[in-house]
């Protein structure tokens, strides 16, 4: 992968997926966070499009072990490969996104532009094109938490004890269902699902390749997210559309249903808002009116009080630590 300069990190949150979404005019779709695959679950949130996976990326597996088969779909699909740092957020989510075939979400002109350019295109030559749009970039980092003291990856030295991690799509294409990860050459075939089958479809495939996944990390490792690329929302008002006038308690249903959907939404919404604003400038101002007015003595005298307090507590612990610590 080359230089992430520009690039900023994501966070595995639904609201931030959501609004990366939007923002690049995609509708019709919103990102749920998932706290299991139990099919009654995934049942309320269809029809579900995608599920985004974040995990603690280890190395890629040899494909000689891996769960799955490396090959590309037989049909039309969208795979790119992720080439610079930082980005695998918005990779796997346009990943997802760019294979949806639903009438009822359309991707906007950002996205319907670069997929129509892309065609024909190798993932790698796919992956430049998403890094290198401008619109792309700035909607991603533009749900980045502020950070005053932020250093790019080329000034920041490396700590090999630090955890990496990584987002990947999983998703039906035709009758199988692959995981799209911009780190491999090619998209990883999981095998053929029952789109005639009672239970919960393409998620039950997913369900078990994810804990096979899972499986294969440490017993108690807990540092795993998921997340369901939804059209929920949609089905919903649809459903509610369609309802005689008569059935008022169906209706109420719906409706209450609907009114929290909108509600989280919003929550998002003022969650991101407060996400990208900078309160350096408001801190330091407030500090600076109350040295001016002499009311900060009694404050820092408890702060030293407080940390002579912890020193203490250290050392008859027997931790080694410098006093100003």
């Amino acid at each position: 992968m080359a230089d992430s300069a520009g690039w900023s990190l994501t966070e595995s949150d639904p609201g931030v997926f959501t609004g990366i979404l939007h923002e690049l005019g995609v509708r019709g779709v919103q990102v749920e966070e998932l706290w299991g695959l139990d099919s009654d679950l995934l049942k309320d949130l269809e029809p579900v499009y995608a599920l985004i996976f974040l995990f603690k990326w280890v190395g890629n597996a040899d494909p000689a072990t891996m769960d799955g088969n490396l090959q590309d779909p037989p049909q039309d699909h969208y795979f790119a490969h992720q080439v610079i740092n930082n980005a695998c957020a918005s990779i796997a989510l346009l990943n997802a996104a760019l294979n949806i075939r639903d009438p009822n979400v359309t991707l906007g002109d950002e996205l319907t532009n670069l997929q129509a350019f892309s065609e024909g295109l190798d993932p790698e030559t796919r992956g430049w094109t998403l890094s290198n749009s401008e619109k792309l970039r700035e909607v991603h980092n533009s749900f980045a938490r502020s950070d005053p003291f932020h250093l790019e990856d080329h000034q920041r030295p490396d700590d090999p004890s630090e955890d990496a991690y990584h987002f990947i799509a999983y998703l039906p294409i035709g009758d199988e269902v692959y995981e799209l990860d911009g780190l491999k050459p090619k998209p990883v075939c999981h095998g053929k699902w029952d789109a005639n089958a009672s239970a919960g479809g393409w998620t039950d495939l997913a369900r078990s390749v994810l804990e096979r996944r899972i499986a294969t990390y440490p017993a108690g490792e807990v540092m795993f997210n998921l997340m369901a690329l939804t059209g929920r929302k949609s089905r919903l008002e649809a459903q509610l559309e369609a309802l005689p006038v008569e059935s008022s308690g169906e209706r109420f249903e719906l409706e209450e249903t609907l009114r929290g959907i909108e509600e989280r939404m919003k929550d998002w919404e003022t969650e991101n808002a407060l996400r990208r604003h900078n309160y350096i400038g408001l801190i330091h101002a407030m500090l600076v009116e109350l040295a001016k007015q002499d009311r900060l003595g009694a404050q820092i005298e408890a702060a030293k009080s407080k940390m002579k307090e912890r020193v203490a507590e250290r050392k008859a612990k027997g931790e080694v630590m410098m006093e100003d610590d």
